[in-house]
């Protein structure tokens, strides 16, 4: 869907149908600044479209579908913490906000208005699952899908408003296979300001299978069935685990320090 820059009551009105259609569903993924909207004109804007997550007109709004619907939400966010804003993905349930992330890597003009994240990559046991969320850009950097896989995720939950055709959408699948974990990407539609969204939200499997693919324009609502059993079986072969093969010892470099390329 698209959420409308900086006007939350017709954010929450386009979303009014779109939440009921997904009745009977446990979990619900928005996109990325889904309260807000995404091309701020400054920090100063991202500021003001933004909110503490336990002070949130935005997030009551949510917590009043799951209940009215029976299911739980992770929504993009914008988050006042202090004097800092983040660029941050919130599971919602009935009683309210449940669990935060904040991204941590941050694209192109968000370095601007957010700071980067600092909540690490929480899993979070709910209905059943084990729940982990990440931010667009973060679909970059597989360090952080496989810190999800890791602290035991079942789904990872990944709002965005992805602008690189095709980037994401190839790659989401790919960490869904070598973590194997479940994977719902939702990317935002339509046009704001000067950037076009991509669309084309997708939910991919543990062998990294597409099962639903949303076209490249205009609302999508998709509930798919997931056995959680199968992110659970890393087996590969009889004689192969993708976690349990891991070599740690060997893998000193991924936190050494790299100049960027320019």
């Amino acid at each position: 869907m698209a959420p409308a820059l900086l006007d939350r009551a017709e954010t929450q009105r386009r979303l009014e149908p779109l939440l009921a259609r997904a009745e009977g569903a446990d979990l619900v993924v928005l996109p990325e600044l889904c309260a807000t909207g995404y091309a701020f004109a400054g920090r100063e804007e991202a500021w003001a479209g933004a909110e503490e997550v336990g002070d949130s007109r935005f997030l009551e709004f949510l917590a009043g579908r799951c209940a009215a619907h029976g299911f739980d939400v992770v929504t993009g966010f914008a988050e006042r913490h202090g004097d800092l804003l983040g660029n941050a993905a919130v599971l919602v349930g009935a009683e309210g906000p449940v669990a935060s992330y904040r991204k941590l890597h941050l694209f192109h003009r968000e370095k601007l208005y957010f700071e980067p994240g600092d909540l690490g990559v929480p899993v979070i046991e709910r209905r059943g699952m084990r729940v982990a969320m990440l931010v667009c850009f973060d679909w970059a950097f597989p360090e952080v899908w496989r810190l999800a896989a890791l602290g035991g995720a079942d789904l990872v939950c990944h709002p965005a408003n992805l602008v690189l055709h095709g980037y994401a959408q190839r790659a989401v699948p790919v960490h869904a296979q070598i973590n194997g974990y479940f994977v719902v990407t939702a990317n935002r539609v339509g046009r704001e300001r000067q950037l076009e969204f991509t669309g084309m939200s997708l939910i991919a499997g543990p062998r990294g299978e597409i099962l639903a693919q949303a076209p490249d324009h205009g609302d999508h609502v998709e509930v798919v069935q997931i056995d959680l059993a199968r992110a659970r079986d890393k087996q590969v072969t009889p004689n192969n685990d993708l976690l349990g093969d891991r070599r740690p010892e060997c893998y000193g470099g991924l936190t050494s320090p790299v100049e960027p390329t320019r």
